[in-house]
């Protein structure tokens, strides 16, 4: 922990907050103000309005459950009366049985004739048969009843008359008209009668076959249960009209709330994982700073700048000024300016943050207009409801008969007086959205804003980093930078070589077209003037010019020098070519 690795990747942290590992922090701080913010609030809000629907779908259910019951309650009274009154209609049908059973004695009992020598009656085929048989039996008995109680009358009669008058012969003389019971033999003329013309209707048996099974199965053993069967229906939303909608509700989004905590937690986890990798970029900046020596190896510092004088004192190739090509590679620290190769980063870092910044203005102004339609739902879906219902039946039965009765039972259950008034609203299931305040604001934009001057001072936290390092280990920066002079050194020389054969190449160069181009203004006294070699512009005062007769290369002061003041146009090539001498590995060596 006291090491020099540790505690300079302890004092990078800093710097690596402000550039890209630091942006991503905040990107995730960002996305969970984002959850925490409008995302739960358009969740809070879309859940308030389903809870709003299930309490109105509950009050609707609320008001046709009191509707129903209000019409339905005639009916299952009626019903309830007949279950309370099984006991008595039980009784009122044996009664009914046994007050019937007089005339079924009547019409199926054998009596009122002579059962002997009546077999028709007993081998009728059918009930009505069988009385119209009974009948004709019936009355031929009657008949003969007749005249035997008339035969009877003048046996008694005689008998009486003879003890009345006790004188032989004229007993006999004067009783003798009580020996006319063959005059009772006259009564046989109802015979025909009671053949051809018996008081009996035709339809008499059918009708009393009717009427008899009737009775029979009303003194069956009469029961009553009532049932009430609960019919299923339809599903809205995969809940039961039935049931409670706004517990079902409450129920689902218990379970996307569970969902909802656990990618909060996912989210937090990510934020001290990214706080984790901040510390984890410092440490592996350093290990390779001290293990790659071109790493980050691009910057003019002040032990640059050093080696550079030291080399123009002794008259030796230095680089500073640098040439247009250099300028591409190495990187001035003190100039605010960004370089075109820190361009890229801040590029993609403004990108990011561009298009994090359109993704929260989405999700605000969709939050937002979801507030103001839930809003607008709130205030203009007040509903009174006003439920009234005034009910009068009265049925008026009158009798004493078993029919009688049991309609009053029944259709007189009917009679009911009821009102019936219900004032109610919906007040209480009207939504209630909320709008994101002040904190939750700030909470997204300040980061967002953070992440814009992160934008900017990446650049030169970037710088900053070899700074700290440079601190903690100077050796290895004084190798790093010799490492570096001595490289742009050697590609120095490359490049002049590189030019040198380019210019004695026949072919023209841009510079020296332009050049040609731009001659004419020399005759008016303003000259535009480039270096042949490093194709850099050149002030008329600081510009070589070849003194041979006939040739107009032109060069600045460094690359004149690099040519060793020759020509390289003029003079051979083993001869303008520049020349390595021991003074390099001076250079790499040197302190």
């Amino acid at each position: 922990m006291f090491s020099s690795l540790f505690r300079c990747s302890v004092l990078l942290m800093f710097p690596s907050m402000i550039g890209s590992h630091g942006r991503t922090f905040l990107m995730v701080f960002v996305l969970h103000g984002l959850y925490q913010g409008p995302i739960a609030n358009i969740q809070h809000n879309v859940q308030d309005v389903a809870s709003s629907m299930g309490c109105n779908i509950d009050l609707q259910i609320t008001h046709s459950k009191l509707m129903w019951r209000m019409l339905t309650e005639p009916y299952v009274e009626v019903v309830q009366e007949i279950v309370e009154d099984s006991e008595e209609f039980q009784n009122e049908a044996q009664n009914v049985s046994m007050q019937f059973q007089k005339v079924r004695d009547e019409v199926m009992g054998q009596y009122g004739f002579n059962s002997l020598g009546k077999e028709s009656v007993h081998t009728a085929n059918s009930t009505q048969e069988e009385y119209v048989a009974k009948t004709r039996a019936r009355c031929d008995y009657v008949v003969q009843q007749g005249i035997t109680r008339c035969q009877d009358w003048f046996r008694v009669k005689w008998d009486e008359c003879m003890n009345t008058i006790q004188v032989p012969l004229i007993n006999h003389f004067i009783c003798i008209p009580m020996q006319f019971h063959f005059l009772c033999d006259i009564m046989r003329v109802m015979n025909p009668w009671c053949t051809e013309k018996i008081p009996v209707e035709g339809n008499f048996g059918q009708t009393f076959d009717k009427l008899n099974d009737s009775i029979n199965r009303l003194a069956e053993h009469f029961t009553t249960n009532l049932v009430l069967e609960e019919l299923e229906q339809q599903a809205v939303l995969g809940v039961n009209v039935l049931q409670d909608f706004s517990k079902e509700l409450s129920r689902e989004f218990q379970e996307k709330t569970a969902i909802a905590e656990k990618i909060s937690g996912v989210i937090n986890f990510l934020l001290s994982f990214t706080f984790i990798t901040v510390f984890t970029s410092a440490f592996g900046y350093v290990r390779q700073y001290c293990r790659d020596i071109l790493f980050d190896n691009v910057y003019i510092t002040t032990y640059f700048r050093q080696i550079d004088a030291r080399r123009i004192r002794a008259e030796k190739r230095h680089l500073l000024p640098l040439k247009k090509a250099e300028r591409e590679s190495l990187i001035n620290p003190w100039r605010l300016s960004i370089h075109a190769s820190e361009l890229m980063p801040v590029i993609v870092g403004f990108l990011q943050v561009a298009s994090l910044a359109l993704f929260v203005c989405v999700l605000l102004a969709v939050d937002g207009i979801l507030y103001n339609i839930f809003d607008l739902i709130r205030r203009h879906t007040f509903t009174t409801y006003s439920i009234t219902s005034v009910q009068h039946a009265d049925i008026v039965i009158g009798g004493d008969s078993m029919l009688a009765r049991l309609l009053r039972k029944t259709i007189g259950a009917f009679n009911t007086s009821s009102n019936f008034d219900i004032e109610s609203s919906n007040l209480d299931c009207l939504p209630q959205p909320h709008s994101l305040i002040l904190s939750d604001y700030l909470r997204i934009f300040i980061p967002l804003l953070l992440m814009f001057l992160m934008c900017l001072l990446q650049v030169y936290s970037n710088r900053l980093r070899r700074v700290i390092t440079a601190f903690y280990f100077p050796k290895r920066e004084k190798k790093r930078i010799l490492f570096l002079y001595n490289l742009q050194i050697q590609k120095r020389i490359s490049f002049i070589n590189r030019q040198c054969h380019r210019l004695r190449n026949p072919k023209q160069t841009f510079v020296m077209v332009l050049s040609g181009v731009l001659a004419p203004l020399k005759r008016v006294g303003c000259r535009l003037l480039w270096c042949c070699v490093c194709e850099g512009f050149v002030r008329q005062n600081q510009a070589v010019e070849c003194s041979s007769v006939g040739c107009t290369m032109i060069y600045c002061q460094q690359c004149w020098t690099d040519l060793d003041n020759i020509c390289c146009i003029c003079y051979p090539r083993n001869q303008c070519a520049p020349q390595d001498s021991s003074y390099d590995s001076e250079v790499y060596y040197g302190c």
